[in-house]
């Protein structure tokens, strides 16, 4: 069954994120399919939309966090990660871009249609993203817990360059998933919004996007 969430839409020029993200309903990612050590650390996403931009906001509460990777497209998701996989034409696209951060907010970016077929977003469009974060290798040893955070927003006309025939406005129905892991962190864990029915760890699975309508 897809769980469903409305996008709110923020008209007007944004001066201040900070003050936009209260009133965004959060999304929590408390489904954890393949749990066999306990290990299920509270996380939960935010996400807007205005004119031009989708904003996503994700904060994960872990004790300890682990962060290696650095550069764009390394495998964050073996760090203490976030992602957020979202195919904004479904019904004439099976293809689908995930958005993966570890604390850094190193991204790790693909489109494709499933594990298998996908091909890496270039480093070029990095700074369009505008990612921010709490955790930085230089304060990363400060960590005392309670939570880290990274957001950043997707420009629309990024997306307009990948899919064709593509709108944002109210009623339009998109499909995606909301997910937190760590492969290789002291507890492997593997959490989602909607959840994935899968025999092992998966986030890949198309099949199990929620759906995402804009408001």
């Amino acid at each position: 069954m897809s769980k469903k969430y409305i996008i709110k839409r923020v008209d007007g020029s944004i001066e201040n994120v900070d003050n936009v993200w209260e009133d965004i309903e959060p999304i929590a990612v408390s489904i954890f399919p393949w749990d066999d050590n306990g290990y299920r650390p509270k996380s939960e996403a935010r996400v807007f939309y205005t004119s031009t931009h989708i904003y996503i906001r994700f904060m994960a509460y872990e004790d300890e966090i682990v962060a290696t990777y650095t550069n764009m497209n390394e495998p964050v998701y073996k760090d203490s990660c976030v992602e957020f996989f979202i195919n904004p034409t479904p019904n004439t696209d099976d293809r689908y871009l995930n958005f993966e951060m570890n604390p850094y907010g190193t991204l790790n970016l693909g489109i494709g249609a499933d594990r298998y077929d996908r091909k890496a977003i270039n480093s070029w469009y990095l700074p369009i993203f505008n990612i921010k974060s709490s955790i930085t290798p230089e304060t990363i040893g400060e960590y005392g817990g309670e939570f880290w955070w990274v957001e950043y927003s997707i420009p629309l006309d990024f997306l307009r360059e990948l899919y064709k025939d593509i709108e944002f406005k109210s009623g339009v129905h998109m499909k995606g998933n909301f997910y937190k892991c760590g492969d290789d962190t002291k507890y492997s864990h593997f959490g989602c919004w909607n959840e994935v029915v899968w025999e092992e760890p998966d986030f890949h699975r198309p099949e199990c996007f929620g759906d995402l309508i804009l408001e």
